[in-house]
């Protein structure tokens, strides 16, 4: 079995950056990358000992690029990514049944949301598939299912657990810290919190989990904060053959696309 470990940094424990600052720009950047690799390190664990054959670990926070692999356990590929590459290509390539989320986050303008935003905090307001808000972890995760990979655990704070519980009740969660707000939080003993990703792993793999599906095409509506970004975002939109059509909404800061393949969301959620 192939499974694939995605790794963000703003979920993972004992970090809640700086106003006004995204996390790469804050003081909580190098305890982020060191405390992601903790809990990488024992979800992979976790996986090879329950038998697995593969295991792949895939940065994705921002551009990628920000962990040290050097410790990270040498089992594992590292998962690259060509720049231009639509999400998740890189999965024809595997045949992974499952994916283990680490670090990743809740939905801009959530409240007690640590380091809350939708892939990108200075451009993006809010996305809605089909009239329902979503975020990085349930775009990730419809695209996911376009190559029957299911969910199998989250790793975050709290905030962002309990909104992907509506989406996939099934998945195994862990709870990482607990919010306050945007940039403050009450963190677990490190030390529980690997146990139960190293438990929950294991747990997850027990369960009948299923991908998590959603129909193309699709209505995906995006609010952006500055009219010229979505502006932007329209004339690329118009040149991908991925998207059937692209409107404006309610104002110049909205616009409506009708989406045939799914990996090309992230790419206008920007």
């Amino acid at each position: 079995m192939e499974y694939l470990v995605a790794a963000d940094l703003e979920g993972v424990g004992g970090v809640v950056g700086a106003p006004n600052e995204t996390l790469t720009a804050s003081p909580d950047y190098e305890l982020a990358k060191e405390n992601a690799i903790k809990e990488i390190n024992i979800a992979v664990k976790a996986l090879f000992d329950s038998g697995a054959d593969k295991v792949a670990v895939w940065d994705n926070h921002g551009g990628g690029g920000n962990l040290d692999f050097s410790k990270i356990d040498p089992r594992v590929e590292k998962i690259t990514v060509p720049k231009g590459e639509h999400r998740f290509e890189f999965a024809r390539k595997h045949n992974f049944s499952g994916i283990v989320y680490i670090g990743y986050h809740s939905r801009e303008g959530t409240f007690g949301g640590v380091l809350a935003h939708t892939y990108s905090s200075k451009t993006v307001q809010y996305a809605k598939i089909n009239g329902e808000e979503v975020g990085e972890l349930e775009v990730d995760t419809y695209i996911a299912a376009t190559h029957n990979i299911a969910p199998l655990l989250v790793a975050s704070d709290e905030a962002c657990v309990n909104q992907f519980k509506a989406t996939s009740p099934e998945t195994v969660f862990v709870i990482t810290k607990y919010g306050k707000s945007r940039n403050s939080a009450e963190f677990r003993d490190e030390d529980e919190v690997l146990r139960e990703i190293y438990s929950g792993v294991i747990k997850a793999l027990k369960k009948d989990i299923k991908p998590v599906s959603i129909k193309a095409p699709l209505e995906l509506e995006v609010r952006y904060s500055r009219a010229e970004r979505s502006e932007e975002i329209y004339r690329i939109a118009e040149a991908d053959d991925g998207i059937g059509w692209v409107k404006y909404g309610s104002d110049t800061h909205t616009l409506i696309f009708g989406i045939n393949e799914l990996n090309r969301m992230p790419s206008i959620i920007n």
